[in-house]
């Protein structure tokens, strides 16, 4: 009798330390988080110029055209379960956030325009990825365009 006296207390003890550790894993994974893509600026632009880049970057990321492309390609529609493409266009928009920050690069702290969203600990890959598509839009717009040459396109 006294056997299984013990045995119920080790269940009943491994089945409350298993749902303490599922309680625990739901909280940590619905806690907030941001993820962004640091982009340096030159270290010869002051403040205000970083913050009029900030402005500046915020004003031509936030259209409705590259917004709906960040939505199509990574399909924010069905991953967050959104009833339309708008709907989706609003909820990166509320969730996107640009702003100038500062991260350690050889123990030296270097001036950065940070790009990303904000969602939850369980969503952070997905995140990232919405970061890295808003990215790729942002390194097309600072790369510079090839000039068209005077004599017109070279047939070789």
């Amino acid at each position: 009798m006294q056997r299984w006296i013990v045995v119920v207390a080790l269940v009943v003890c491994l089945l409350g330390g298993a749902t303490v550790a599922g309680v625990w894993w739901n909280h940590r994974q619905n806690k907030p988080d941001k993820r962004w893509v640091p982009l340096d600026f030159n270290p010869d632009l002051s403040e205000e110029r970083r913050q009029e880049s900030v402005a500046q970057m915020r004003e031509n990321l936030l259209t409705d055209a590259i917004l709906t492309g960040v939505v199509r390609d990574c399909d924010v529609q069905g991953a967050w379960e959104l009833p339309s493409e708008e709907a989706a266009v609003a909820e990166l928009r509320k969730r996107v956030f640009i702003d100038a920050g500062e991260r350690m690069v050889k123990g030296m702290p270097v001036a950065t325009l940070n790009i990303g969203f904000r969602g939850t600990v369980g969503q952070k890959d997905y995140l990232d990825r919405l970061a890295g598509r808003l990215m790729e839009d942002v390194l097309r717009m600072i790369a510079p365009q090839p000039a068209a040459s005077a004599a017109g396109p070279s047939i070789d």
